[in-house]
C-alpha cells in the first residue's frame, strides 16, 4: 500500500518536514456551502513525530487564477498547536519550578494566539527570576538592574529584558497586543535569560573551569586542593591551588581576607596562618598557610 507524504510542520523539528500520512478522513458538501475538509494524523519522516492535520479547503470561495487554473482558499491547523521557527529550551528541568511552570504557560499562550496573556508572561517569566534569586528592589524596573549589577546578567541583557518590561506594561495597561514577530523576539530574550541564570550554570559545573568569585566556591577548590599535601607543609594560596590560581587570582584580594577570618575564629581548622615571605621568587611577600593534621 502507497503512503501518501505531505510537507508539514514539525513541533519537535522546528520547521516544515516531510510527513507521512498515518491515517486520513474526508468529508465535503456541495449544498448550501461548498468545502472539502480532511483530518489527518501524520508522522515526522526525520524525528517519528504525531501529529494531527484539520485541512479545510473553501471551494465557496475558489477563484480564477488562469485560464483553466482555479485557487482554493485553503486553512491548515495542526495540533498540538506550535509557535512557528520555536523549540523548546533543552534542559529546562534545570529551571526552578514555578519559574518553569510560568515560561509553560507562556508557550501555551503563545501557540493559542493569546498573544496580550503571552507578553504580560513573559513580563511574569522575568519577576519570577527576580523572586528565585531574591533580587529585590520597588520595581521592576530596579530589579532587572540588580541582576545586572550583581553579575546574573551583562548590561547588554538587562537593556533587552527592559523592553520585555516595557511590553509587558503595554499589555497591562493599555491592553495592546503585541506583534508576533515582537513575541518571537522577545521569547528568546527570555529564553536567553533562562538558559544563562539557569541551564547553563548546571551544565558547566564538573565540564568546564570557570572564574570563582565568591568565598564557598573557593573553599571547595581548596579543600580538593588540600588533599595533594601532607600536614606540616607550609605554603600560599598561590602554591597550593597550583595552575587553578588562574580561576581566582581576580578576586582573590576579596577572598583572602575571608579565610584568614575564618581560620582565626576557628571556622576553618584544616590551614592555621604561617609566615609571610616571598615565594619561588615572587615579587610580593605572601602570606603562607600551614597544613593541619585535620585535613587528613
Amino acid at each position: 500500500m502507497s503512503v501518501t507524504k505531505i510537507k508539514s510542520h514539525c513541533r519537535y523539528c522546528g520547521h516544515d518536514t516531510n510527513h507521512s500520512v498515518l491515517s486520513e478522513h474526508n468529508e465535503s458538501s456541495r449544498d448550501e456551502y461548498s468545502f472539502d475538509r480532511a483530518y489527518q494524523i501524520v508522522e515526522c519522516l526525520g524525528c517519528d513525530t504525531k501529529s494531527f492535520r484539520d485541512v479545510f479547503e473553501e471551494v465557496e470561495h475558489a477563484y480564477q487564477i488562469a485560464e483553466d487554473e482555479w485557487e482554493v482558499p485553503t486553512s491548515i491547523d495542526v495540533y498540538p498547536r506550535f509557535i512557528k521557527g520555536h523549540r523548546s529550551l533543552n534542559g529546562d528541568y534545570y529551571i526552578p519550578s514555578l519559574v518553569r511552570r510560568i515560561y509553560k504557560e507562556v508557550l501555551l499562550a503563545f501557540q493559542e494566539d493569546a498573544l496580550i496573556l503571552a507578553g504580560l508572561g513573559l513580563r511574569g517569566t522575568v519577576e519570577a527570576v527576580c523572586n528565585d534569586l531574591e533580587v529585590s528592589g520597588r520595581n521592576l524596573e530596579v530589579r532587572i538592574s540588580k541582576l545586572a549589577t550583581a553579575g546574573y546578567i551583562s548590561r547588554k541583557d538587562a537593556e533587552r529584558l527592559h523592553g520585555i518590561r516595557f511590553m509587558g506594561n503595554d499589555a497591562a495597561h493599555d491592553i495592546k497586543r503585541p506583534k508576533t514577530e515582537q513575541l518571537n523576539v522577545a521569547l528568546r530574550i527570555v529564553e536567553h535569560l533562562l538558559s544563562s541564570v539557569y541551564i547553563l550554570e548546571e551544565e558547566v559545573q564538573g565540564n568546564i573551569e570557570t572564574l570563582i568569585t565568591e568565598f564557598d566556591e573557593f573553599k571547595e577548590l581548596l579543600d580538593k586542593k588540600l588533599g595533594d599535601f601532607t600536614p606540616g607543609d607550609e605554603l600560599p594560596i598561590a602554591a597550593i591551588l597550583g595552575r587553578d590560581i588562574r580561576r581566582v587570582k581576580d578576586s582573590l584580594a576579596n577572598i583572602e581576607p575571608i579565610l584568614l577570618s575564618k581560620i582565626d575564629s576557628g571556622e576553618i581548622d584544616t590551614l592555621s596562618k604561617g609566615k609571610i615571605e616571598k615565594y619561588n621568587n615572587s615579587k610580593n611577600e605572601l602570606q603562607h598557610y600551614v597544613l593541619s593534621q585535620a585535613n587528613k
